[in-house]
């Protein structure tokens, strides 16, 4: 699977701004394409399979999936310059109290929110270089009210849970999907040994328990990671960034692993959609290729994918077929014992994705669907 939102929501949806200007394909990379459908050919896809996919609409070049991978791993790594800079500007103007390290967190986040807010900007967490501009000439600090918030925020440390996600709205998915599938809910119980509530709190951190599988093609995200070999081609997406030799030296290597990696599941795509006959050009796709209502990664769905309403396919974008994948994976990976005890649940469950926050919010969703509070 998706190792389940191993990275946090917050880190990937602030990077995804910085990605933004790069999001649409670029013609004068669609060449690209050309030496990687060649590839696939001498690996043993067919050609007219490949070329037809890859003339389909949407299956485009995009700089988005490597630039958003590699901003993330550099960000992590050295902390990021436009970050820090707009850290100490905040700071100064009452909105952020942490440190200017250039790492992206809660606080950093909110305090990004509230800027835009106070500055009728879209409220989305989001930074960019025009906001970095905009905060360079403020000279406004926050209202009191604002940064007593915000600093109470901040003394109360990160959030426990993925906030986003235990919303009424958010939690009213959950309950919906819960009660519309309970008999199948059951089903993977008896064979897997997952509880329903606890499947449903995975569902929902994954995919919104369904309702968001993506809003690009896998096929054209793979693609564009799988071509996407050198810094040199995602360099647009680092503007404002101090990248000296050695870190771009760095970011090629990392470019090479990821694009190999995004090779191997293109394959594995192709693979998929051959075997379960369908189309590849239908199946929309996380930020890093992960697919279907549990997010899957095309390589584990070959391994784990399980047919779940016995139609003679594994069709991840099904709910059967979703849940009972689901269920196989997490039983091969450790699943095991009394899962109806919630401590040897939380531990497997961690065992999963070694992320506390990962683990509160599915038990926050769980508990929820029980009839007890939304907390971990």
């Amino acid at each position: 699977m998706n190792r389940m939102l191993s990275r946090s929501l917050g880190m990937l949806a602030l990077l995804a701004m910085v990605v933004t200007t790069a999001l649409l394909s670029s013609p004068a990379l669609a060449g690209e394409f050309d030496a990687l459908k060649a590839r696939l050919t001498a690996d043993g896809l067919p050609a007219a399979e490949v070329n037809a996919a890859f003339a389909k609409a949407g299956v485009g070049f995009s700089t988005a999936p490597m630039g958003t991978k590699l901003l993330e791993m550099y960000t992590a790594k050295y902390g990021s310059d436009v970050v820090r800079t707009l850290q100490t500007l905040l700071a100064g103007l009452d909105y952020y109290f942490g440190p200017a390290d250039g790492r992206l967190s809660s606080q950093f986040r909110n305090a990004v929110r509230a800027f835009q807010q106070d500055h009728n900007l879209p409220v989305d967490g989001r930074y960019s270089l025009d906001m970095l501009t905009l905060a360079r000439q403020e000279r406004q600090k926050a209202s009191p009210e604002v940064r007593d918030r915000l600093k109470a925020q901040a003394d109360a440390g990160p959030p426990q849970v993925y906030e986003a996600l235990l919303t009424p709205e958010r939690l009213a998915e959950a309950k919906a999907f819960y009660v519309a599938n309970g008999p199948l809910l059951r089903q993977v119980q008896e064979r897997y040994g997952v509880p329903p509530t606890a499947t449903v709190g995975l569902l929902t951190v994954e995919t919104r328990a369904g309702k968001f599988l993506g809003d690009t093609l896998a096929l054209a995200t793979l693609a564009s990671m799988a071509a996407s070999t050198d810094y040199a081609t995602v360099a647009q997406v680092f503007a404002g960034e101090s990248v000296t030799p050695k870190r771009q030296a760095w970011l090629d290597a990392k470019a090479r692993d990821k694009a190999a990696w995004a090779y191997a599941e293109l394959k594995a795509l192709f693979t998929y959609a051959r075997q379960n006959r369908l189309d590849i050009t239908a199946m929309p796709g996380s930020i890093y290729g992960a697919i279907g209502i549990s997010q899957f990664m095309p390589t584990s769905l070959l391994r784990f994918g399980a047919d779940g309403d016995n139609d003679g396919k594994v069709d991840i974008f099904n709910v059967a077929d979703a849940v009972y994948s689901m269920g196989n994976y997490l039983r091969v990976h450790g699943f095991t014992g009394n899962l109806e005890d919630e401590a040897t649940l939380r531990e497997s469950l961690f065992r999963y994705n070694h992320s506390e926050v990962y683990v509160n919010t599915i038990m926050s969703v769980s508990h929820y669907l029980k009839g007890g509070p939304a907390a971990p």
